[in-house]
C-alpha cells in the first residue's frame, strides 16, 4: 500500500510539472483542456498499471509491466481517435499523454522493487 501511495504522489507531481511545461508550448484554453484530460487519463491508467505490476512482481513482474505498457499504448491510440470528436486539440492531447506515460514509466521500476 505504501508503494502505491508513493507512486501516486510521484506520478501526480510529475504529471502536473510536465503538464505545466507543455502548457507553455500550447497556450489557450482548448490546449489546456486537452492537457488536463491527458493528465487525468495518464494518472488513472498508470495507477492501474502500477497496481497490476506490483501485484505480479513476485511471479512475473515483466508480464505485469507489459500489461501496463499495453494499456498505455491502447489509451494513447484511443485518444488519437476520439480527441477531435470530443473537441480536444489533437496535438497537445497526444503529446502530453505520450510524455506523461514516458516519464512515469521511467519512475515505475524504482517503486516496484520497494
Amino acid at each position: 500500500m505504501r508503494a502505491a501511495v508513493r507512486y501516486a504522489a510521484v506520478c501526480l507531481a510529475t504529471v502536473v510539472g510536465i503538464g505545466w511545461l507543455i502548457s507553455l508550448l500550447y497556450p489557450g484554453s482548448d490546449a489546456r483542456a486537452a492537457i488536463v484530460t491527458s493528465a487525468v487519463i495518464a494518472c488513472v491508467v498508470q495507477g492501474i498499471g502500477f497496481a497490476i505490476a506490483r501485484r505480479m512482481r513476485r511471479t512475473n513482474v515483466l508480464a505485469g509491466w507489459a500489461i501496463g505498457a499495453a494499456m498505455c499504448i491502447a489509451t494513447l491510440m484511443l485518444l488519437g481517435l476520439v480527441a477531435k470528436p470530443l473537441g480536444l486539440a489533437l496535438e497537445p492531447a497526444l503529446l502530453s499523454l505520450a510524455t506523461f506515460y514516458f516519464v512515469t514509466e521511467l519512475v515505475e521500476p524504482l517503486l516496484l522493487i520497494s
